[in-house]
């Protein structure tokens, strides 16, 4: 009998349940495990970086200070005039090879030794005269009488640094008779302080045992160890903790990015098959780096027995749990047959459809699902019908300001009637009237050609000049080929409306109003300008706060709130723009008291088909 594994979509719905029940615990159980092994892990090397980081900061600051120490002491010198004094007599080509008097090398030698006075640290300090003649805290026998400087490896770094201090890296002095032992130095070149002549050399030797000590607090893993090095990859000191050097002479070459930072610094490296965690802190007074080294695989010994207790917890769990799901796969099936088949109702468009309520998860289920298809029933009708029809309706409303058709008859009639008397004016105030209200009265279209519309604002104006006369002067600048530009209905004449009547009103020397229409790219400029009496801070600040509250209406579908003079109109006309255009277009007011006031509209530019 051969077994043979069903297809997934073929399973039944209490199998799938009882396999999302095993996955939804074994995963989230192995991720925990998984998760809590490597955050214990990167939590013990993270506690090690923190505290080998502050253990190597300690270091390098405590040998800051004996380094401090050590380049006052190269000062001392310069602030001696017996010193000085000494040093001049001895600098001159012809005290080459004449030894100093006794009483100037016991005088020097005691100045030398007071130097020393408590500090251990130093082996010795030379103060090389310009003859060569050297001057040291040891005995005579211990040291060779003259020394040519210049000819020392180490002499060209100290004259680079033009009489600052030089810390020199270990190195085996060629002046010391028995000349095995191995120094770092600290040398300063001596100069006169008014000619800056160079008088000689002082250097103070310094025991190697100084960083033994620097390091004794410093517990070393197995394997790991501490490097100190310059920016210039110059040894100064190596320390393992088995005498296994092998890893510390891979390690300088591998750590030139950590060298020259300010700060501490910690890296994973990979040397020789193993990862190691080095820690390095750099200091740019000494242009020391020491760094330490620590095996990683030394920091996870303690994780092993944590790794393997996780995986028999697991183990058990995800056995007790499966019994579990096993139970519950039973006894969640029904109601969720019942909610898929619901579903499947609704995908075919029928959101009329419901589930029983219980007091369980899934009863919650499927109250989520009856809310979830109530709403969606809702939007259908309320959103996307009665919207629909809310938005054409507020449209067509505002677009409906003016439908006497019987006035338009009647200045007909009395234009018809001035001519006859010879009225000229009387009739061509009437025949401008009755074009301003048939362009009104036409609801057939919201978009117009602004040659049109130039013909309802000429038609305003005309109007307005026999009333206000010569006091009243018009200016258009039309850019050459926009006349079958589309613009909305209506949408001149109430900006020119607003500047004669805010703007010029009843000032005894007029005004001029200038209607400016130009092209930019794929946007028009409508621009209505007056140099009227214009408008004050808190005048321009309602109203554009005014126009504000008139797009978030519009958006709201909620009515506007009436204001006071020219706001009505400018609300009105910002409503329009935004059911037309709307975020396509802007309307802006521009203005200041006593220089007229600027009314922009900036539409998308689109032309009328012929």
């Amino acid at each position: 009998m051969s077994f043979r594994f069903k297809p997934l979509k073929s399973w039944s719905l209490r199998a799938k349940i009882l396999l999302i029940f095993l996955l939804l615990i074994s995963i989230p159980l192995s991720m925990q495990g998984v998760a809590t092994y490597v955050d214990f892990s990167n939590s013990v090397e993270r506690r090690t970086s923190d505290y080998t980081a502050q253990l190597v900061d300690q270091i390098n600051r405590n040998l800051d200070r004996t380094l401090m120490e050590m380049q006052r002491l190269t000062l001392m010198p310069l602030y001696d005039s017996g010193v000085l004094s000494i040093l001049r007599k001895y600098r001159e080509e012809d005290s080459l090879h004449q030894q100093p008097t006794v009483e100037e090398r016991s005088k020097m030698q005691l100045y030398i030794a007071s130097m020393t006075f408590d500090r251990p640290e130093i082996d010795s300090i030379q103060i090389f005269a310009g003859s060569g003649y050297t001057f040291s805290s040891l005995a005579p026998s211990a040291i060779a009488a003259y020394t040519d400087v210049e000819r020392q490896p180490w002499y060209p770094g100290v004259v680079e640094a033009r009489g600052a201090w030089v810390l020199l890296p270990p190195h085996r002095p060629s002046y010391y008779l028995d000349g095995n032992q191995s120094y770092f130095s600290v040398a300063r070149l001596i100069r006169e302080p008014n000619t800056n002549r160079t008088l000689g050399l002082v250097k103070i030797d310094l025991k190697q045992t100084l960083f033994k000590q620097l390091v004794d607090n410093v517990r070393l893993e197995e394997n790991g160890g501490i490097v100190v090095q310059n920016s210039r990859e110059e040894l100064f000191y190596t320390a393992t903790a088995d005498g296994n050097t092998e890893a510390s002479k891979l390690l300088p070459d591998r750590i030139l990015e950590l060298s020259g930072r300010s700060e501490t610094a910690s890296q994973i490296l990979h040397m020789e098959g193993s990862e190691y965690l080095v820690v390095s802190n750099y200091s740019r007074y000494s242009d020391i780096n020491i760094v330490s080294y620590i095996p990683v695989a030394s920091l996870l010994v303690e994780t092993k027995e944590l790794r393997n207790f996780t995986l028999l917890a697991g183990l058990v769990c995800l056995v007790m749990a499966g019994a579990l799901a096993i139970y519950f796969s039973y006894r969640l099936t029904q109601p969720l047959g019942t909610l898929v088949r619901k579903m499947r109702l609704v995908e075919l468009g029928d959101f009329k459809q419901s589930v029983p309520v219980t007091e369980d998860e899934i009863g919650r289920l499927g109250s989520g699902f009856n809310r979830m298809v109530e709403e969606i029933d809702r939007l259908v009708h309320e959103v996307y019908v009665l919207g629909m029809r809310e938005r054409e309706a507020e449209l067509a409303a505002l677009q409906s300001q003016i439908q006497p058709h019987f006035i338009y008859n009647t200045l007909e009639s009395i234009s018809m009637l001035a001519r006859q008397r010879n009225n000229e004016d009387v009739s061509e105030m009437a025949t401008a009237l009755g074009r301003l209200i048939r362009s009104a009265v036409e609801q057939d279209r919201s978009l117009i050609r602004l040659g049109e519309e130039l013909e309802t604002a000429e038609s305003y104006i005309r109007i307005q000049k026999m009333r206000h006369g010569s006091r009243l002067q018009a200016m258009f600048d039309i850019e050459e080929g926009l006349e079958d530009c589309l613009v909305p209905k209506l949408l001149l004449q109430p900006l020119i409306e607003n500047a004669i009547m805010h703007g010029i009103g009843d000032r005894e020397q007029g005004g001029t109003v200038y209607v400016t229409v130009a092209r930019f790219e794929d946007e028009v400029l409508l621009t209505i300008r007056d140099d009227g009496r214009g408008l004050s801070e808190d005048e321009l600040a309602a109203l554009q706060a005014s126009l504000e509250d008139a797009g978030d209406d519009v958006a709201a579908k909620t009515p506007a709130m009436p204001l006071r003079g020219h706001g009505v109109a400018l609300k009105n006309i910002k409503q329009r723009l935004w059911l037309i255009y709307g975020r396509d277009c802007d309307f802006e007011i521009d203005g200041s008291l006593g220089q007229g006031a600027a009314f922009t509209v900036t539409l998308p530019f689109a032309k009328q088909e012929k």
